[in-house]
């Protein structure tokens, strides 16, 4: 079943109808009495009010607008209005049925100076509309190349197409060559995809119109390449719609009619000029807003009526150009005229080859001389080549990617004569050429593969073949380099016999996301890929095929989908693994031979969520002792599954996913700390014995997560609650509750040290600061570790004229408390200095109340 080819309107995705209030006028004073004159701010800007002085109608000429028909009864067109021609459904009218073509036609030709709404470039004209789009704006191409030719059987003299195609179609081309022999002027807006001028614009013989802001900033969506040849503005134009009624419109769309009106004007000041000729005549008369003379994004610039309208043709308008500095650009599907003669012998241009291929040139040239000139092509990296040319010559000249340069000299003895050059590009075969056949398929190795191919000629397909050796799933993605590119993504397998077994083709659709995309699970044996174009046209771009093989992941702990299977887990051991089906399952098991704190993380995890993990005891098989579905995210976010304390004995771990996976393997860690005294982080610490010993005695307590942090900063309220813990045990008779006066206003009694921070104040160990405070979450200095340990232990201090350390002088506030300690030999410095004011540590006043209480 043929697919159908996608012809969109040109238009933006801005469809609005603003207030009148809100919008400004550029214009200094009405060029003409329409109302809504002040809202067509796009007429001042291509300068079309300055033009009317001179001229502003043409009913001479017929105008065509290929679209979805004319608002027969909308006030501001009728009077402009010929009977129409529906070719959607013949017989019937072509009153528009969409709205698209009424606004199109509005920025053409809405009657002007009539006192009502707005005014067209064009005042008073004849324009046939011709209904080639259905309701919803949609046709094929085919439907194009019947609507140029019916409104050439009309006498059309300008055509204008608001509409984009990506596909080339040779009928398309057949009608837009006989508008050329019978001097029509093609006009069509270059589309919105974002990508390669599309057709019909892209032809050299069609003027392709893209879309600027109000400040001459070409508009994303707006395509451009080779082909563009002029802009207009194309943001919010205000202009007819539907029922009589005004709006705004944006896109190519309403830029295209703008230069409709300015050839349809040229052709009312110079009824005898070719349709070479008004395309020549707007190009150069346009005002560049690019780069410098012709560029990709702009063309020749932006359309100035005005001036197309009041200047003299020229036969040679990219003049100066006989130097190589002054080169002008040549694009490589387009057309350039000029002139040779005595006093100008020589013409450079400058030519962006994109791809390595061939250029044809193919020459008119006014001259009776056979050979009226010489061409020499300056290639990228090549040696240039010299041709003859005459009239009716074409020539075609190898070109490497990058920059070629053109010189044209006129031939010594002849007269001075006028030349138009119409370039056409091919792009060369690609280097997995031959290709186009099962037998000759290029083979593709490894198991990422990415390669770059063509269509360089008619019917051109590119096939590739790929052995898979084992089960596993692949991956292949074709993308063209530009949307005209619309690629078939074919694959199929080789069974015993030879025979090959084809999915069905993969093909989107999708102009706006072009690749095509096969996924799918692969057995061993060979696979053939077949890349073709659509239309089988010969295309002037690439595209990029990208194989990528996953290989099934080998799980070597099964069977182990139940506990009496369950896979040994050594200490420590990392377990892997995949889960082919949401229905299975992977165990392991693991022998803890003392109380341990077992940790598990998840290093990787291939699913994005639903991944769970559940640890069970032999003992009980029933009830899960944790479990967790957040398996996925927590190992996103670098964060331990869940931590635990443990008895010794046997346990289970079982993994299941919601996802199934079966070619990455989930890796999650089980690391089983023993503990001492309850804690995981002290086994190899200095002050494990004393941390042991007041833990078992109940005066010093660790965190939840079964850790003591010995080298962490001792707070002051964790201070105080060691050391009036210790107090307690060592029998000195200590109040359980604050039941002092003193408030402090950084002490709430929802502090979880209030009552014991209030006694250790009472006691007279703690003291406070100004202002009211207590500061309990504040870190503890050393040197506030030995004062409050004298204070507690009621240690006599008292100034001493030699100090121990070399960093506490004597008359250092806490001097003496560090001196008395010292002396005891409850406290010890690093060598000859103390750092007073270095924070204590949670081990460092666990040995000083170890041994100031000899615990």
């Amino acid at each position: 079943m043929k697919k159908s080819i996608q012809v969109t309107v040109a238009l933006a995705l801005l469809l609005t109808v603003a207030p009148l209030e809100a919008r400004q006028a550029l214009a200094a004073a009405p060029a003409s009495n329409d109302s809504y004159l002040s809202n067509q701010t796009h007429l001042s800007q291509i300068k079309a009010d300055k033009a009317w002085s001179v001229v502003n109608s043409n009913q001479a000429i017929t105008i065509a607008v290929l679209d979805t028909g004319a608002d027969y009864n909308h006030p501001d067109l009728k009077g402009n209005l010929l009977p129409g021609v529906n070719l959607v459904n013949p017989g019937k009218s072509a009153q528009d049925d969409n709205g698209h073509g009424t606004e199109v036609i509005g920025v053409l030709g809405a009657k002007g100076n009539n006192g009502i709404g707005v005014a067209g470039v064009v005042w008073n004209a004849k324009i046939l509309p011709i209904k080639i789009l259905s309701k919803n704006a949609s046709t094929d191409v085919d439907m194009i190349a019947k609507g140029i030719n019916a409104a050439l059987d009309r006498g059309a003299k300008v055509i204008l197409m608001s509409f984009s195609s990506m596909a080339y179609s040779p009928a398309l081309k057949n009608a837009v060559d006989r508008a050329e022999r019978n001097g029509a002027v093609l006009v069509a807006a270059s589309g919105n995809e974002a990508s390669r001028v599309a057709y019909p614009a892209a032809y050299p013989t069609v003027i392709a119109v893209g879309a600027i802001n109000g400040r001459n900033q070409v508009l994303y969506q707006s395509n451009t390449g080779p082909e563009m040849n002029l802009v207009a503005p194309g943001l919010n134009v205000y202009t007819t719609k539907l029922g009589g009624k005004y709006g705004s419109v944006s896109g190519t769309s309403v830029a295209a009619p703008q230069v409709a009106g300015a050839a349809a004007l040229i052709l009312a000041r110079h009824p005898k000029l070719s349709a070479l000729d008004v395309r020549q005549m707007l190009y150069q008369t346009a005002t560049d807003i690019g780069e410098g003379g012709w560029d990709r994004q702009a063309g020749y610039g932006l359309l100035d009526v005005n001036k197309a309208v009041r200047s003299a043709l020229s036969s040679d308008f990219l003049e100066p150009n006989n130097v190589l500095e002054r080169a002008k650009a040549f694009p490589i599907e387009a057309q350039v005229r000029g002139n040779l003669g005595s006093n100008d012998t020589v013409d450079w241009f400058k030519m962006d080859v994109p791809y390595d291929g061939k250029v044809s040139f193919t020459a008119s040239v006014n001259s009776g001389v056979s050979s009226a000139m010489s061409a020499t092509f300056y290639p990228a990296n090549r040696q240039p080549v010299t041709y003859y040319i005459g009239n009716g010559d074409t020539i075609t000249v190898p070109a490497k990617a990058g920059r070629m340069n053109i010189k044209l000299v006129r031939n010594g003895g002849v007269n001075a004569f006028t030349y138009v050059l119409t370039s056409k590009f091919t792009i060369n075969p690609d280097r997995n050429e031959p290709n186009n056949t099962m037998a000759t398929a290029r083979p593709l190795v490894g198991n990422q593969i990415s390669v770059t191919g063509n269509f360089h000629e008619e019917g051109d397909q590119d096939w590739f073949s790929y052995y898979v050796r084992e089960y596993g799933h692949m991956d292949v993605t074709v993308t063209p380099d530009n949307k005209r590119v619309d690629l078939v993504l074919a694959i199929g397998k080789q069974e015993p016999g030879k025979n090959t077994v084809w999915d069905p083709v993969y093909d989107n659709s999708d102009r706006d996301n072009p690749s095509e995309r096969a996924s799918k699970d692969v057995s061993p044996g060979k696979y053939y890929i077949r890349v073709s174009e659509y239309q089988q046209n010969a295309m002037n771009g690439e595209y990029r095929l990208d194989l990528a093989f996953t290989p099934l992941k080998k799980d070597g702990n099964e069977p182990n989908n139940t506990y009496s299977k369950a896979a040994p887990l050594a200490s420590g051991g990392v377990m892997s693994g995949t889960i082919p089906a949401s229905t299975d399952s992977d165990w392991f098991q693991f022998t803890l031979d003392a109380e341990s704190y077992v940790t598990v993380r998840a290093p990787f995890i291939p699913v994005a969520s639903g991944f769970r993990i559940a640890l069970y005891n032999e003992k009980n098989m029933n009830v899960a002792l944790a479990s967790t579905t957040e398996v996925a995210e927590r190992s996103d976010q670098g964060s331990e599954i869940f931590g635990i304390r443990l008895p010794k004995g046997k346990y289970f771990v079982r993994m299941s996913s919601i996802v199934p996976f079966k070619y990455d393997s989930y890796k999650l860690t089980l690391s089983p700390q023993p503990l001492i005294s309850g804690y995981r982080d002290i086994s190899s610490h200095w002050a494990r014995p004393q941390i042991a010993k007041l833990s078992d005695k109940g005066i010093v307590k660790g965190f939840g997560d079964a850790t003591f942090k010995p080298d962490q900063a001792v707070t002051r309220a964790q201070f105080a609650t060691m050391l009036v813990s210790a107090m307690r045990v060592t029998g000195s008779k200590v109040a359980s509750m604050y039941t002092g006066k003193d408030v402090f206003s950084d002490l709430p009694k929802k502090h979880w040290a209030y009552n014991t921070l209030g006694v250790a104040y009472q006691l007279g160990v703690l003291k406070g600061y100004p202002n009211s405070q207590l500061k309990p979450d504040q870190a503890v200095t050393r040197a506030e570790m030995a004062s409050m340990i004298a204070r507690a232990k009621g240690v006599a201090v008292n100034s001493r004229s030699v100090s121990s350390y070399r960093d506490v002088p004597v008359n250092y506030w806490a001097s003496p408390a560090i001196e008395a300690l010292t002396q005891k030999k409850w406290l010890n410095g690093y060598g000859k200095t103390f750092k007073p004011q270095g924070t204590a540590t949670r081990a460092e006043v666990v040995v000083l109340i170890a041994k100031s209480y000899q615990v």
